[in-house]
């Protein structure tokens, strides 16, 4: 299930959220596009909404959409109870699923983010962080310390180990035998398996995550 970030325009932003600055709560229970890149949220997942914001570009976490529900081109949710935040600083550091960070021309912020992507488990603890929602400022539906991690313990591996004791220590990237690899996931009814993808099947990763996903539900 996986979490994506989307942008919402300036427009918008004005037209729904008038007045609304930092730390005020934007009540958002819908996002409309049809975009076929949120159709992994069909899977379950929550949805990041942001903004970019004269006069230098700041970026602003909006909503967290949780709860989503596709209906008559639009995504429908639970009321937004995360506040607005400055994620500006944020901007270095997010790395999305896909490995790529944030790069656009000054004055093409907007442009950069139009098109909906996975973020990382890394970028969606830097989010709710600023936000002050991982404090539990803005609780998520039923408190649940997060999905088990089925990974197995793999002292042995020339890449490091992703099992729940090892994985906080893992990196984003790694590489063995003249190989790169990238650290993937997926996820089923609250239960996570984390493992390594060669990167250069990120043009195919969907295929690979459906392929590792349809393997772990035959074991389960």
């Amino acid at each position: 299930m996986p979490d994506m970030l989307a942008i919402i325009s300036k427009a918008v932003f004005e037209k729904e959220a008038t007045g609304r600055k930092p730390g005020d709560v934007l009540p958002l229970d819908r996002y409309r596009s049809a975009s076929r890149n949120l159709d992994p949220l069909k899977s379950g997942g929550r949805l990041f909404l942001v903004t970019v914001r004269p006069p230098k570009e700041a970026l602003w976490l909006v909503a967290v959409l949780e709860g989503l529900k596709f209906q008559e081109d639009e995504w429908r949710a639970n009321a937004n109870r995360v506040p607005i935040t400055d994620i500006t600083a944020l901007i270095p550091r997010i790395r999305f699923e896909s490995g790529k960070g944030i790069s656009a021309a000054k004055g093409a912020l907007g442009m950069s983010l139009q098109t909906p992507r996975a973020l990382s488990a890394e970028d969606v603890t830097l989010l709710l962080q600023a936000s002050g929602a991982a404090a539990g400022a803005a609780p998520q539906a039923p408190a649940q310390a997060g999905p088990v991690n089925l990974t197995a313990h793999e002292p042995e591996s020339k890449l490091p180990c992703l099992c729940k004791r090892c994985f906080p220590q893992a990196p984003e990237r790694a590489s063995a035998g003249g190989m790169e690899f990238i650290r993937s996931k997926v996820e089923t009814d609250n239960r996570v398996l984390h493992y390594w993808m060669p990167t250069e099947l990120l043009p195919r990763a969907p295929e690979v995550s459906k392929s590792v996903l349809g393997a772990l539900l035959a074991r389960l």
